[in-house]
């Protein structure tokens, strides 16, 4: 009885929000005065949006790195980008690129100006329909790729200085994307309603000292990405959403430096460091950094000192000492331009290193069980002006260690639980790559892309999963985001776990005890997958465009189970109409 009397609080709370932005929508098409203002320097871009490949292309064309490989960025952080990009250097199709990202920060329609404060709306509707053939393949087309049906985002700003943003929108919830028997993204049941928005919401200050010299204070929940990757970065991709996170970066055409607090859930704090440094006159290296932890407790005020190295606390001790413990976390990317139209990538990244010192031939000795967890990812990208646009080409592998991401315990992994108010499954979504650990992959992908006009393209995914890169480990024990605290036994996956003091020094007496010895992919059944996939768009109109995409999945021991192979076809189809964009024509 409780249960359903707080699932009908919710869906009435969820009509009260869509009744409301429906409202607010047309209220507001028309109470906005003509004063216009353009975009504020503190505003965030956020991951995935085009302007971080407008800003590749450019890199590419200049031959140079710089520090475009991770979001979000603020428009500041851009336009220091820019300045160092010789306009006249540019092919047609790079000057194009250039120029839409100037003009996109100076959009000035359905904006309103009172001195320097500043208000905005953007909205906007996405129609989509989407089928597939086979219900025991995933979607290729999933929850991260399909659109709210309409957005109505809001930004305050207060000159060059403030910038207050919030997504308000009218979509499907993150479950009912993911149902097989959805062919719109048009919620018209009521279970189908998020009714948990806004997802993306962010207030960030900042200050520029010259014209590439600046600081930034950001409150955001915004996915975040460090390392450009096709696959999502190995470090921190923008596969990990619904995340609440502070931070504070510094940054210079040379030098960035970014100390982070990321909020996994109750009791879950990861701390973070980021250092980035470009080498050499001509700018064509480029190194980066990156430190955390997660421990499993109130948050802990040591780790706001920007400049101390979280092991020197050696915390695991304090937390341990209330049954506890830290996830530790470190990464190191680079990226190289040896000539123009061309970037190679590396990324490293792991949550335990055994040193000799640590192992022992003790069978007692729980040190002696602890596996290594490790990841690599590597890749070649390059865009080559062609024509009025540019053919884009990008071939990356991926390798993750079984145990990367995964520790003693659910509560200092490196992995995110969320549930929705409409009673859905949970939902889990590793710090990284959303195919996690115990995985090889491979992608590549070719397409060609005119500037505001069109563009068509091909890629192919190959993915050896094992057993531990599946959600299932969680589930299998009860951890969600109702139950965080739970007694860890030999169901867990990983070869110790803590004992009834605390310290990890009870060895898995269940399958998983020699887990050190896995490797990637795991398990008597690993599943392969084979993906191919075309896209294509084509922008009718500044304010209409389309798309549309088909892929083919293959996938054999699907499940894990051994023998079994499901094959799928998928097709998705849509449009996307920018009301900012009708105004500017009228104008």
């Amino acid at each position: 009885m409780f249960f359903n009397s707080m699932n009908k609080s919710t869906r009435h709370f969820g009509f009260e929000k869509v009744f409301f932005l429906c409202a607010f929508f047309f209220v507001s098409q028309f109470s906005f005065a003509a004063e216009k203002a353009g975009r504020g320097a503190q505003t965030l871009i956020p991951p995935r949006h085009w302007i971080y490949d407008s800003l590749q292309i450019l890199e590419q064309e200049s031959g140079i790195v710089q520090f475009s490989d991770q979001a979000p960025l603020t428009i500041a952080q851009i336009r220091s980008m820019l300045l160092e990009i010789e306009y006249e250097d540019l092919s047609a199709a790079g000057k194009a690129h250039y120029d839409n990202i100037l003009e996109f920060f100076g959009e000035k329609n359905f904006s309103a100006q009172a001195s320097i404060m500043q208000a905005r709306i953007e909205p906007a509707a996405n129609l989509e329909g989407f089928f597939k053939t086979n219900d025991e393949v995933p979607w290729v087309y999933d929850r991260f790729e399909k659109k709210n049906f309409l957005e109505l985002p809001i930004t305050l700003g207060v000159g060059d200085y403030a910038t207050f943003f919030v997504d308000v929108n009218v979509a499907m919830n993150k479950n009912a994307k993911g149902a097989n028997d959805i062919y719109l993204n048009v919620p018209l049941g009521v279970d189908d309603f998020d009714v948990n928005f806004p997802h993306e919401a962010y207030g960030s200050l900042g200050v520029m000292f010259t014209e590439s010299v600046g600081i930034n204070f950001r409150v955001s929940n915004m996915p975040q990405n460090f390392g450009r990757a096709q696959t999502g970065s190995i470090m921190q991709s923008e596969f990990l959403t619904d995340a609440t996170s502070a931070s504070l970066s510094i940054f210079s055409p040379i030098v960035q430096y970014t100390a982070g607090l990321t909020q996994f859930n109750t009791n879950r704090y990861m701390y973070s460091h980021k250092a980035d440094i470009r080498i050499g006159k001509k700018k064509k290296f480029q190194i980066s950094l990156m430190e955390a932890c997660l421990p499993y407790g109130p948050m802990d005020l040591r780790f706001f000192n920007p400049m101390m190295f979280f092991h020197g606390y050696a915390s695991w001790l304090d937390y341990k000492a209330w049954g506890s413990d830290v996830g530790s976390f470190a990464a190191l990317k680079m990226n190289f331009a040896p000539v123009k139209f061309l970037r190679l990538y590396a990324l490293w990244s792991m949550t335990q290193l055994q040193l000799a010192v640590e192992m022992s031939e003790d069978d007692e000795d729980a040190d002696n069980y602890v596996p290594n967890a490790m990841g690599w990812q590597a890749g070649v990208e390059s865009y080559i002006p062609m024509g009025h646009g540019h053919l884009h080409l990008n071939l990356e592998g991926y390798y993750a260690q079984p145990y990367l991401y995964i520790n003693s315990s659910p509560n200092w992994s490196f992995v995110r639980t969320s549930s929705e108010s409409n009673g859905s499954d949970d939902f889990y979504e590793w710090m990284g790559t959303r195919y996690g650990p115990d995985t090889i992959a491979a992608t590549f992908c070719a397409s060609y892309e005119v500037p505001k006009k069109w563009s068509a393209g091909f890629k192919y995914l190959f993915l050896a999963r094992g057993e531990l890169s599946e959600p299932d480990i969680f589930k299998q024990i009860g951890w969600g985001p109702r139950i965080l605290d739970i007694k860890i036994d030999d169901k867990w996956v990983y070869p110790i776990h803590p004992d009834s003091d605390g310290f990890n020094n009870e060895i898995n007496q269940g399958p998983y005890k020699h887990g050190r010895n896995l490797a990637a992919p795991s398990g008597k059944n690993p599943e392969f997958v084979n993906i191919i996939s075309l896209n294509g768009t084509y922008c009718l109109k500044p304010w209409l465009d389309f798309f549309g995409q088909t892929a083919l999945a293959i996938v054999a021991n699907s499940g894990h189970e051994k023998g079994r192979t499901e094959i799928s076809f998928e097709c998705a189809l849509g449009a996307r109409f920018k009301f900012t964009k009708i105004e500017s024509k009228r104008k």
